[in-house]
């Protein structure tokens, strides 16, 4: 199967071992996100939302269905050309920042290109271009403990835009930060989702941002309503 839009999934179910039996942490998910769309993910805590960014992210691999990123079944794909098609085309963007102490915000995205390798060069063009998109261009030189969380976490979102990716996947982005802070954050991904022309799926508990996606999906038992448009 083959698909234009960046992120599908097909009937992906994910089955863990649970004593003698199986535990279905996801149930014939379906799910497709288009370019420049910002998809809320909402449910209950342990209803399948991290497991389903972490299966479309390729981090666990799922017991059957397809995981279709910028037209590539991932299903077929072995550990190395997982972590090269990852690299390429997922950002991921964690609730934590988990930012290195001793890099500054510059370094912490020029990192993250080393590993692709890039140019050192190059790689900090982009950074500070991202930097810039983000608002964080007079804070390039601070290191973690001198931004604060939002900064933080809007360094973790110019980081995961430094691949040029297709898709990107949030999760819980102002789990730990105050009500302004949470929607700076919020109204930043929906900028960074239309300029980037990326996919992203955001798992959220903060329903007060709803509006500001285009689609919203919710997850219960590990399976997923039909996605419906924002606000209808």
């Amino acid at each position: 199967m083959t698909t234009t839009a960046p992120l599908t999934l097909v009937n992906v179910t994910l089955e863990y071992p649970d004593g003698g039996g199986t535990t279905t942490a996801l149930d014939r998910v379906s799910l497709t996100a288009e370019a420049g769309q910002l998809v809320a993910l909402v449910g209950p805590s342990g209803s399948g939302k991290s497991s389903l960014l972490a299966a479309a992210a390729t981090l666990v691999r799922p017991t059957s269905g397809q995981v279709i990123i910028d037209g590539t079944d991932t299903m077929g794909l072995g550990d190395k050309e997982l972590t090269a098609l990852r690299r390429g085309k997922v950002g991921i963007i964690f609730q934590q920042p988990n930012l290195l102490p001793s890099l500054t915000a510059v370094e912490q995205l020029v990192i993250s290109d080393h590993l692709r390798g890039k140019s050192a060069k190059a790689a900090t063009a982009r950074a500070a271009e991202l930097l810039d998109v983000v608002g964080l261009s007079a804070s390039a030189g601070k290191l973690p403990h001198q931004l604060s969380g939002g900064q933080r976490q809007r360094v973790n979102i110019a980081r995961a835009l430094m691949g040029s990716p297709r898709v990107l996947l949030v999760d819980e982005p102002t789990a730990a930060l105050d009500h302004e802070r949470s929607a700076s954050i919020i109204a930043l991904l929906r900028q960074v989702t239309n300029e980037f022309s990326v996919a992203t799926v955001m798992v959220t508990h903060d329903t007060e941002f709803v509006p500001l996606t285009d689609v919203v999906a919710t997850m219960r038992d590990g399976k997923l309503t039909t996605p419906v448009l924002a606000g209808a």
